[in-house]
């Protein structure tokens, strides 16, 4: 009998991780790691594209590993792609050079999705016993906080917090300047008031950390205690007061002078003072005493997801999702074959033009669901629906949203018509400036989207985007006569090129 095996990788900003794992019922064995420090942010990251030696020494890291995972005959080679990636407006091209290259196709994860991995990861490694943890990962372009228990989560976040990305951004490298350090921990509080806010309203019990970063600095501090190593799978926790004493010399020495007292690699040394940072005010914020540093992560929370219930989560959760928003269109009477047909020409034109709205892969799905639900406040009134459509969506508590999915869902409904999004508009109040953005340019695909079924009939078979310069061409493939659509569509059209500053043009064919 053959042995199942699967190789899990995590193509993160900073490091690149593989485990490959003998599966065998309800536990996995590690028998092979490969970790790589390739840095795919570097020089990067904040809209910028990754830059190409930073892609090559990815390709050849990837194609490395997947070499290994075969040796190991192995029966899967399961790869996902966080932040750097995610981010990344050559995404595309650095996913087919993978595929050319090592074999395999990574697939993008969100935010919330990678939060759920590492959630899985923990759970299996740390004994959560009945207590509501915080667990925080540190990446290299991002942070994911979750909030849960062994059998729940209830919150889960990411920032933009990550520390490959906030010591570019604050030039932290090497011995940085005091306002350098000052500036830095004052951007992270910032970015922090909202997950302050959460986390403190769910109450937590204990709080874990993984990631490289959380673990070098928490093998640091054992250092400087005198405790001694710890075996790697041992989870030791890190005190508030001993990472206060650790950014303080940190952040007065030399990348140098950190890889010599403590023996960490160049890359890790040039990143560590913005971990330490980031890690520092999440306790202070937050008023966590100690963080248990856990060596799970993301590749772990593959693997633990093949195992458990849940290894079809992240298909069964968007299938719930999808059954809950139909449902309330159900309920509303609305015209379902309308729903479907709008939210399809939505995503062709997402998709189209993603290399003008940059919006994250997350996005896609959240304008799906906008586009299905958009009229069901017809229901209640056809005076001002779309204002009806955002309240029934805002608080529908549909089956596998989160609050700050739904939030977006509903404005994105209540804006495919009439007026845009404007200032004096109380229900963008409750908006961050990012999901504002995120708001007013997923709705304007919608309102574009939502005019070529003006009547309903599906007129309208598929549209194509051609993008040239500065002109955008919706070319409108026709069922039967399309016209009205065209002419609503023409009208509707107006924000996105405002928003984008592009002229807008329509072509039938």
């Amino acid at each position: 009998m053959s042995t199942n095996r699967v190789a899990a990788i995590d193509i993160g900003t900073n490091s690149i991780h593989m485990i490959i794992a003998e599966l065998a019922k309800r536990e996995y064995r590690v028998v092979d790691k490969e970790k790589e420090m390739v840095q795919l942010g570097l020089s990067s990251l904040d809209g910028a594209p990754l830059a190409e030696e930073a892609m090559q020494r990815g390709v050849a890291a990837i194609s490395r590993m997947c070499e290994v995972a075969r040796g190991w005959q192995v029966d899967d080679i399961l790869a996902v792609a966080t932040s750097a990636v995610r981010e990344a407006p050559n995404r595309r091209e650095f996913l087919r050079r993978i595929k050319d290259s090592a074999g395999i196709k990574p697939r993008v994860i969100s935010g919330e999705e990678e939060a759920h991995y590492i959630y899985y990861a923990v759970r299996a490694a740390v004994d959560l016993g009945s207590s509501t943890a915080l667990c925080v990962d540190i990446g290299g372009g991002s942070v994911e906080f979750i909030v849960g228990t062994s059998d729940e989560i209830y919150y889960t976040a990411s920032e933009p917090l990550g520390s490959l990305r906030l010591a570019q951004k604050f030039h932290l490298q090497d011995q940085p300047a005091y306002r350098d350090v000052e500036a830095c921990r004052e951007h992270v509080s910032e970015h922090l008031r909202k997950v302050q806010k959460r986390v403190r309203g769910l109450g937590v019990d204990m709080a874990v950390g993984t990631s490289g970063t959380i673990l070098t600095l928490t093998n640091m501090a054992a250092a400087g205690s005198g405790s001694g190593a710890a075996p790697a799978s041992t989870p030791r926790a890190l005190t508030h007061d001993a990472l206060v004493d650790l950014v303080g010399l940190l952040s007065t020495t030399s990348a140098a002078d950190r890889m010599k007292r403590y023996g960490i690699e160049e890359k890790r040394a040039a990143t560590i003072v913005a971990g330490a940072i980031v890690l520092e005010t999440i306790l202070d914020e937050l008023q966590i005493e100690s963080i248990l540093g856990c060596p799970a992560a993301i590749r772990e929370g593959i693997v633990q997801t093949l195992l458990s219930e849940d290894g079809e989560t992240a298909r069964a959760g968007a299938a719930q999702r999808k059954d809950s928003t139909m449902a309330l269109v159900q309920r509303s009477g609305a015209d379902k074959r309308h729903a479907r047909h709008v939210a399809k020409l939505a995503l062709r034109i997402f998709d189209q033009t993603a290399s003008i709205h940059a919006l994250p892969p997350e996005s896609r799905e959240l304008l799906e669901h906008a586009a299905t639900l958009h009229e069901i406040g017809m229901h209640v009134s056809d005076r001002g629906y779309h204002k009806h459509s955002y309240y029934l969506v805002r608080h529908a508590n549909l089956r596998g949203f989160t609050e700050e999915q739904l939030i977006v869902i509903a404005n994105v409904a209540r804006y495919h018509r009439k007026a845009t999004p404007a200032d004096d508009h109380q229900n963008l109040d409750e908006l961050t400036p990012q999901q504002r953005g995120d708001v007013e340019k997923l709705a304007s695909i919608l309102r574009i989207a939502e005019a070529l079924d003006r009547s309903h009939s599906q007129a309208v078979r598929d549209v194509a985007v051609e993008i040239r310069g500065d002109e955008i061409r919706f070319v409108v493939r026709e069922r039967s006569d399309a016209r009205v659509e065209v002419a609503a569509a023409k009208k509707r059209a107006r924000y996105f090129a405002e928003l984008f500053e592009k002229a807008v043009k329509f072509r039938r064919r």
